[in-house]
């Protein structure tokens, strides 16, 4: 009976010795693929076209843009800003012969474009930064989807790994994987070697939008729930800023009769002293459907407009670049 009991316990010992060991295997062969697939992921990702779509937009901007002068916010400051415009305005006034970039990518808000401004910062110092942000950023969005373009550079950039980390455990985990990361992105890493890019940055909207909707009324209290996180990526900016020597101007640009004013984007301006040319309700636009292609943006004849006014309003700070 000891026998048979000592035979059983020596075969129940190899087989936890096997099945460890397999673990084991199986575990290392996984950590090397990840590491491969880390390794290709970013060769391919230097090698992304720097304009070919957002996706390639975002890396070009987190990893190499090197304008003097940046514009960084959502699809309304990619449609807003008409770069060529404002460069050779900025150049003709100052005589100099600055650069100019416009960063923003649509759908991308407050978050993913504070994590790309700390970037741009931490290569070099532009001379002007262009915020262009309103109040509804503010509000509680979804970091992680903010943040889904930038993930790819989890490794290499160091203000994605902490974007990242910040928002919890879960996306701490998750993004360490570099099969996880890249997986993701694949179509989108793929769709950017397809694409032609726009090397002002500047992406003009057709289309008129139709019909004079009602003048909201602007005298309507709307309650804004502010997000703790967006605010504190947007202060990290500013105080980066300061320290590096660049120059932040926060602009809002037009919206059709809006029926909200930007308290919240007034009170931080205020309170950290940073410029801010708010053009988000003007009856110049709010006559003017025309200029619209929907509500929230300008089409092309309205940007123009817009970036000759808002010009007007930058002049004033040129004289510190």
């Amino acid at each position: 009976m000891q026998v048979r009991s000592s035979i059983f316990s020596f075969n129940m010992k190899n087989k936890n010795i096997r099945f460890f060991k397999s673990v084991v295997i199986v575990a290392g062969v996984l950590l090397f693929m990840d590491f491969l697939v880390g390794v290709a992921g970013s060769f391919i990702m230097s090698k992304v076209p720097d304009y070919s779509g957002q996706f390639a937009k975002d890396n070009f901007r987190l990893n190499r843009v090197s304008s003097d002068i940046v514009v960084i916010g959502s699809s309304r400051g990619c449609h807003h800003y008409v770069s060529s415009m404002l460069r050779d305005s900025i150049n003709n006034y100052t005589g100099e012969q600055y650069t100019l970039y416009n960063c923003s990518i649509g759908g991308k808000y407050i978050v993913s474009n504070s994590c790309a401004a700390e970037s741009i910062m931490d290569r070099y110092a532009p001379k002007l930064i262009i915020f262009e942000l309103f109040d509804n950023e503010f509000g509680v969005i979804n970091p992680v989807q903010d943040m889904e373009f930038a993930i790819v550079n989890y490794r290499s950039n160091r203000f994605v790994k902490q974007y990242v980390d910040s928002i919890g455990f879960k996306e701490r985990v998750k993004n360490a994987s570099n099969m996880v990361r890249f997986n993701q992105k694949l179509p989108r890493i793929v769709s950017s070697f397809l694409k032609q890019g726009n090397e002002s940055g500047y992406e003009p909207l057709s289309g008129e939008m139709s019909g004079n909707l009602k003048k909201a009324d602007s005298n309507k209290k709307n309650e804004k729930e502010i997000d703790k996180y967006s605010l504190d990526k947007f202060v990290r900016v500013i105080k980066t800023a300061k320290e590096k020597g660049v120059m932040l101007i926060v602009a809002t640009s037009p919206s059709y009769s809006p029926d909200d004013k930007n308290e919240i984007l007034i009170d931080v301006c205020s309170q950290y002293d940073v410029p801010y040319i708010d053009l988000y309700d003007l009856e110049l636009f709010n006559r003017h459907p025309e200029y619209f292609r929907d509500p929230g943006h300008l089409n092309d004849k309205g940007a123009h407009i817009y970036t000759e006014l808002f010009f007007k309003h930058l002049k004033p700070y040129l004289e510190e670049l």
